[in-house]
């Protein structure tokens, strides 16, 4: 039997249905790095964390979303991502990520904080910084006068990629 040339992707967050529709391609930011989906992917569950989701839609037009993590399923026909939170890249506030950013610099700099704090403040510098860095990716493709289908999905080099010891793990 032919292999199909797309699946159906399913996005969901807290307030409900966000995107559904047939996919080409998907690019997601799981916890251990972007994982490109193509139909018929192996099957797999694993967390998001947050950045952002591009959408190749069946059409060819590409849709892009931001996501605050959740968890991501690949089954060979369908993708179902439950998003924790998501919005448009447009729909960004640069501002108030930027402050958010400050506070939570902040909180991580004073020298007596509880553990709970630091790992609360930290995620939700990582989250905001995410956030920045789509959004600035997405005006700079404004002004050159593109919109989703030109983005610019150049990626930062990979940092802090774990060591992982083959023969420990066929133990």
């Amino acid at each position: 039997m032919p292999q199909s040339r797309t699946f159906r992707l399913n996005v969901v967050d807290i307030h409900g249905e966000v995107y559904t529709g047939l996919a080409h391609f998907a690019a997601v930011p799981a916890e251990l790095g972007e994982i490109g989906i193509l139909p018929g992917h192996a099957p797999l569950l694993t967390g998001l964390r947050a950045g952002e989701l591009r959408i190749t839609q069946a059409d060819g037009q590409t849709q892009i979303l931001f996501l605050e993590g959740g968890l991501l399923e690949i089954q060979p026909d369908i993708v179902t991502i439950l998003a924790d939170a998501s919005l448009r890249i447009m729909d960004i506030d640069i501002h108030d990520s930027k402050e958010r950013i400050k506070n939570a610099q902040t909180t991580l700099a004073k020298a007596a904080v509880p553990a709970m704090d630091f790992a609360r403040a930290e995620l939700e510098l990582q989250r905001e910084l995410a956030k920045v860095n789509a959004y600035q990716r997405y005006q700079k493709d404004a002004q050159r006068g593109g919109g989703a289908s030109t983005y610019d999905w150049t990626r930062p080099p990979a940092q802090n990629v774990p060591k992982v010891n083959v023969r420990e793990l066929e133990d």
